[in-house]
């Protein structure tokens, strides 16, 4: 019988508006999802998608024991990190806080003043056949605010594509059912 809990990529990233309907993990992704990347994990690098999960904890020790008495959780993120061989203007935007690419006869165009406040977008990630619960089935990670916090540092080399790092970090949404997001693993 195979390990279904030991899953590998690739995963493929979606963007929609904030308070777009997420699909099911066993429902064909549509409405107003797009695929991040022109080839979508085709155009990421071998590194993959990440999806972490990070905390930071602080103890509360007494004087009279050196033990912890009490436990607190100060800060927590869920981002989503991979880099992407795409670097046409539609995808582009995506780092440069979704600029409006400015379509001009022979020459198309996109501002790199970002401004400063980030622009909300919800995230999608999905592994079609990664669950770790059902063979052929699929593993997806809904997050309803993320914005895009990475550097844009581009590096054309010889022999190597130029890739965009891009970091999406997730914004706590109060009015949602899941404000963090929501992991899904079909069983069926």
């Amino acid at each position: 019988m195979a390990e279904l809990e030991i899953v590998n990529g690739p995963l493929s990233v979606y963007w929609g508006p904030v308070g777009e309907a997420f699909p099911a993990a066993d429902a064909a992704i549509a409405g107003n999802w797009l695929l991040i990347a022109t080839s979508g994990a085709h155009n990421y690098s071998e590194d993959g998608v990440s999806v972490d999960l990070e905390k930071s904890t602080e103890f509360f020790r007494a004087l009279a024991s050196p033990f912890p008495r009490k436990a607190f959780t100060p800060e927590a993120d869920v981002m989503v990190n991979f880099q992407m061989a795409d670097i046409t203007l539609a995808q582009m935007r995506l780092a440069l806080n979704q600029n409006t690419v400015t379509v001009g006869g022979t020459v198309d165009s996109i501002e790199l003043d970002i401004g400063i406040d980030p622009n909300e977008i919800a995230l999608l990630v999905r592994g079609v056949g990664k669950s770790p619960q059902f063979l052929g089935g699929d593993v997806q990670w809904d997050i309803p605010r993320v914005v895009e916090a990475g550097s844009r540092n581009l590096s054309f080399g010889k022999g190597d594509p130029a890739l965009v790092e891009l970091t999406f970090q997730m914004i706590y949404d109060e009015g949602n059912s899941n404000p963090a997001g929501v992991m899904h693993a079909q069983t069926s």
